[in-house]
């Protein structure tokens, strides 16, 4: 046995260095080849002497073998973390039901701001759409800053009586299907 241990000590002693540069060529890191060359002198402890001719030879398949096992552990992760991201992000597209009320609400919007008087109509638009406040609202229109305030005021009033008419609007009035 201890012929056994000294002829492997020398064959280690040999060959772990340039194993790894073999494996390090082939793109592995410096760790993983170390890793790989240990487990591969561990077979060899633990193959059967009658299976194992040239010790060499088998030392260097047995390494090749377990740096393609690798190689294809790491793609097969690769594959499975690329397949959890893809299930984990989720669609930007709002679904076909929220497309329908989203465009049914903007038309009853749309309708609601068209049936304003068209003073009240353009402060509204001037302070909500284009966030202009009410002093330059009135600077822009040659109007006092109350007079802003009181069209906001009836444009406000308007919309919701609008709104309230058509029994809440577009997402209570969907809700009843």
């Amino acid at each position: 046995m201890t012929d056994l241990t000294e002829s492997l000590a020398h064959l280690y002693a040999d060959e772990h260095r340039r194993l790894q540069r073999f494996l390090i060529a082939r793109g592995l890191s410096a760790s993983t080849a170390a890793d790989i060359v240990q487990e591969a002198f561990l077979r060899l402890l633990r193959a059967p002497r009658e299976e194992v001719r040239d010790l060499r030879s088998y030392l260097f398949r047995t390494t090749n073998n377990l740096a393609i096992d690798d190689a294809r552990r790491h793609r097969r992760n690769i594959l499975a973390t690329a397949v959890e991201l893809d299930e984990a992000i989720a669609d930007p597209a709002p679904l076909p039901d929220a497309v329908l009320i989203s465009h049914q609400e903007f038309q009853a919007l749309h309708a609601a701001l068209a049936a304003l008087p068209p003073r009240p109509r353009e402060v509204l638009i001037l302070h909500k759409f284009e966030g202009l406040s009410y002093a330059d609202i009135a600077a822009r229109l040659g109007i006092s800053k109350n007079t802003v305030m009181a069209h906001m005021l009836r444009a406000m009033l308007c919309l919701k009586a609008s709104f309230s008419a058509e029994g809440g609007g577009g997402a209570s009035g969907s809700s009843s299907r």
